[in-house]
């Protein structure tokens, strides 16, 4: 196979993901969806069971009496009924193709309307009495060996789906679908989260690890998804990120560190605050970059946490007392640990992620001027550390 070649297979494979996950949105009687099982993509719905062969073309073409693509489906489902492993009274066959179809031929006579599944067969018969394609002789001894009643059950249950969209425009009908979900604006990256998550499942069936995908799961998904795109919330990009070790290190002279230290916190809880302000950072920035926050909202949001940390500070300030050097950090200390686990001040009210409150305040610690700290004298302190004004 040249490179050529292997390039228009990969999107070919492509293709099939794809229009399963069009498929799986689309088709509001599936329970289930399957790749690579009795077919390339196989719907279970309440009633019968759908198998899909896929046909992707990069160039106008039609679908003939004697074309190869016709030719191999009809030939891989005949084998099917042959080895009895499919009832046509239960299954129907669904040949999707980019080509057309020419007026009068077979396909034509098994299009969804004004079908003639007889007049088919007639032809079907000929075209495989007089077919010299070598390439064609399994398929059509396949076919050769049914029935006449197996012949007529199959063509009944024969649909041709031409002129369908190919690899890159289905994209635009899952779109399409996506915007009764979310506003236009954020349908692309709701396309982009939904079709990531897609392909794993896809990974995961094709590895064993899973035996079908339901479609609720993806309707479940959907909704899930969508939800990051409602006015009183945002999407999370960064939840599960992490670092490693040598990337930890270089926040280690960062001054959110240092505010750190002067209270006496642990290598452990450094190394947390620092993913937290990572993940943070890079988050924020993600949202201003796709247009769901400007830099107001975070400027709005950031006197939010500034009010709610200097209220608490106020009330640990007044039972310090005359306190030592032990007793400030503590107090410091409790203040972290109040903006760690206790407060809830939220960028949005469905943004419940807590890497972006704490991360925002490590942010607004690393500051210069410093304007919120974690030890009560930290202003100072700091400035006694750094050895500059901040």
């Amino acid at each position: 196979m040249s490179v050529h070649e292997a390039g228009f297979a990969k999107l070919g494979y492509l293709y099939q993901i794809r229009y399963a996950l069009h498929r799986a949105i689309e088709d509001s009687d599936a329970y289930y969806i399957k790749l690579e099982s009795l077919d390339d993509v196989e719907i279970e719905t309440g009633s019968n069971t759908k198998l899909f062969q896929l046909k992707h073309h990069f160039h106008d073409s039609n679908l003939t009496d004697k074309s190869v693509d016709f030719w191999k489906s009809v030939g891989i489902w005949s084998e099917q009924i042959l080895n009895e492993d499919i009832d046509t009274e239960e299954f129907k066959f669904y040949l999707v193709t980019t080509s057309a179809v020419q007026f009068g031929s077979i396909a034509h006579h098994l299009l969804t309307n004004k079908r003639n599944t007889r007049k088919a067969m007639e032809i079907m018969d000929t075209a495989a009495e007089t077919s010299l394609n070598k390439a064609l002789s399994a398929s059509i001894s396949n076919y050769s060996k049914l029935s006449p009643e197996q012949k007529i059950q199959l063509c009944e249950s024969i649909v041709i789906l031409p002129k369908e969209d190919n690899t890159r425009e289905i994209i635009g009908q899952i779109k399409q679908r996506l915007e009764y979900t979310v506003q236009i604006d954020f349908v692309d990256e709701l396309y982009e989260k939904l079709e990531g998550w897609w392909f794993n499942k896809v990974i995961d069936l094709l590895f064993g690890e899973c035996d079908k995908i339901w479609r609720e799961e993806v309707r479940d998904k959907i909704l899930q998804l969508s939800y990051d795109y409602h006015p009183d919330s945002l999407p999370i990009d960064f939840g599960d990120a992490s670092l490693q070790e040598e990337e930890i290190s270089v926040f280690m002279d960062y001054q959110f560190v240092s505010q750190l230290e002067l209270i006496g916190v642990g290598t452990e809880r450094i190394n947390n605050a620092i993913l937290d302000y990572y993940k943070a950072f890079n988050q924020r920035t993600k949202w201003i970059k796709d247009d769901l926050l400007i830099e107001y909202d975070i400027s709005d949001y950031e006197k939010r946490l500034v009010d709610s940390w200097h209220r608490f500070r106020l009330t640990i300030i007044d039972e310090l007392g005359d306190a030592s050097e032990a007793d400030l950090k503590k107090a410091g200390r409790s203040l972290l640990n109040w903006a760690e686990t206790q407060a809830d001040v939220r960028i949005k009210p469905r943004v419940s992620d807590r890497f972006v409150m704490t991360g925002s305040y490590h942010i607004l610690t690393n500051k210069r001027p410093a304007t919120v700290g974690w030890h009560p004298e930290f202003s100072d302190r700091l400035n006694q550390l750094l050895g500059v004004e901040v």
